[in-house]
């Protein structure tokens, strides 16, 4: 699963003179149609997006407010991506701060409060990671720390525990329940193709 991949990925953003950049603490993974949480199955825009070419940013706006970052993530001829959720901070930090004005700990923990932070827009939807002149994500050995929960903040697709978050980290946005999992015990956290995620 990418987004066990992700977790402790470094994110860097360089624009407009700053740099700002951090660790990423805290992902959610939605996968195709049968994901009733996915937007791949809710709307056009959605299914355009979670079915480009896997690197690409998917950005999006939440309930018209809140600005949320994924990476497009599915094998061929599927549908998917990662929420980027929480990120501790490493470089920049008084710029985030001055586009956020929180403490540092809350600086870039949720999806919205980590776009506004790093000076993530709308129009960055479509970048591909790999080919960035600004955005760049380094991955890192993997995560021992990981531990698995429900995805937040939707009211369908909670049959999987495809949240995953760094419990070590103090950047976490919220709701620290779950259990400690490895990359390995994910392949049987995948329900079989066709199956409906409710």
């Amino acid at each position: 699963m990418v987004a066990y991949d992700l977790l402790g990925t470094t994110l860097t953003v360089r624009r407009d003179g700053t740099e700002t950049g951090g660790r990423i603490v805290e992902v959610e993974a939605y996968a195709g149609p049968n994901d009733l949480a996915s937007h791949s199955g809710k709307n056009r825009a959605g299914r355009a997006a979670l079915i480009r070419e896997p690197g690409r940013l998917y950005i999006y706006r939440s309930y018209g407010i809140h600005t949320m970052l994924n990476v497009v993530a599915h094998v061929a001829g599927e549908a998917g991506g990662v929420l980027f959720r929480a990120l501790e901070p490493q470089t920049g930090e008084e710029e985030m701060r001055a586009r956020r004005g929180e403490r540092a700990r809350h600086l870039a923990s949720g999806p919205g409060s980590l776009c506004q932070a790093m000076g993530l827009r709308l129009d960055d939807d479509g970048t591909d990671v790999m080919d960035s002149e600004w955005l760049h994500l380094a991955v890192t050995a993997r995560n021992d720390a990981a531990v698995a929960g429900p995805r937040i903040g939707i009211s369908k697709g909670l049959s999987v525990s495809w949240r995953l978050f760094d419990t070590e980290s103090t950047h976490v946005s919220v709701h620290r329940r779950g259990f400690r999992v490895t990359f390995d015990d994910l392949e049987g956290m995948i329900p079989p193709v066709g199956t409906i995620i409710g």
